[in-house]
């Protein structure tokens, strides 16, 4: 009876051995899945370069990331001179498991990548060595896009000044890390939106742009609680201290369900080419005051829409957890 105890473990051990290499072998070595490069020649309209300029300053926050940030001031604006040179580090000290350094996407960086590579790096992840980049610039939401907010994007990188940066450090990433990444690169599946709904056109923006991500708590692999979405309350570390974000659903007492569209806009429109020490507030914030000012008013009203047809969550969050 002994030995038929033992055997049934031995199986039931050789089975999980079996899962946990099948496991591995799929995420760490089959992952990430090769998407082809699309073969594509964007052509650089005067439109699509305004555009793109609209959607990599104002709304993605792509050269929010890839340029150096003036920590002192609130919301860490971009540093003069440094425009999509990279160089910024993702460690530790922001919660990352490990130690990213965003790229250069200046004609310095990137003049040698193909526009498709350019454009399956943006919507799937894949670097143009065939990695998986860290969805910290999140591709996973980027595979929403309608293609020609891609094209834009692309044109506007090209007329960059092509500022000198790098290359800098390969990444080191933890395994847990590692597949969070491999996990995430996907096809593209591009949004049909219905351009007639300002609903509509607001969870796009929101979605793209990180309100919905950034607003709502998630757990150690970055999955969002649905039941909280838009509550706040996500921990994000600001300059090696940890904040929190607000609760920007429509619950009356605890998120802003008590704004108006008009104070909506206002609150944004407020940082419009401001520089305010961190010092004058009392803690830092990731989220990006100066650029997000330049949303149109438009587009903010349309966020403010999606923001206000969502269920209100009661959830009372201070930015610094106090």
């Amino acid at each position: 009876m002994l030995r038929a105890a033992l055997k049934g473990l031995a199986a039931i051990g050789l089975l999980g051995l079996l899962v946990f290499g099948g496991f591995w072998t799929y995420y760490f070595v089959i992952l990430p899945r090769d998407l082809p490069v699309p073969d594509l020649t964007v052509e650089l309209t005067p439109q699509r370069v305004a555009r793109g300029d609209y959607l990599a300053n104002a709304v993605f926050g792509c050269m929010y990331c890839h340029s150096e940030r003036d920590w002192d001031l609130f919301g860490a604006p971009i540093k003069p001179g440094t425009l999509g040179k990279g160089g910024e580090v993702f460690d530790a000290k922001v919660g990352v498991s490990g130690k990213i350094t965003s790229g250069n996407i200046t004609p310095y960086g990137i003049g040698d990548w193909s526009d498709g590579e350019i454009y399956r790096a943006i919507i799937n992840g894949l670097h143009k060595d065939g990695y998986a980049m860290f969805p910290i610039m999140p591709f996973d939401v980027y595979l929403y896009l309608e293609p020609e907010d891609i094209y834009s994007i692309i044109a506007y990188l090209r007329t960059l000044d092509p500022v000198p940066g790098g290359p800098y450090p390969g990444r080191e990433l933890s395994p847990i890390m590692t597949f969070v990444a491999n996990s995430r690169v996907l096809p593209a599946a591009p949004w049909q939106i219905d351009k007639s709904d300002p609903v509509a056109r607001g969870e796009y923006l929101a979605v793209i742009a990180g309100c919905r991500f950034c607003h709502t708590p998630a757990d150690e692999r970055m999955q969002p609680y649905e039941d909280m979405r838009l509550g706040g309350g996500l921990g994000m570390f600001a300059n090696g201290k940890k904040v929190y974000s607000a609760n920007i659903s429509a619950d009356n007492e605890s998120g802003i369900g008590k704004w108006s569209e008009r104070d909506f806009i206002e609150r944004f429109k407020a940082y419009t080419d401001r520089r305010i020490p961190v010092a004058d507030i009392g803690y830092q914030t990731q989220h990006a005051w100066t650029e997000y000012a330049r949303l149109s008013e438009t587009d903010l009203a349309d966020i403010y829409a999606y923001l206000m047809a969502q269920p209100p969550v009661s959830n009372f969050v201070s930015p610094t957890g106090q």
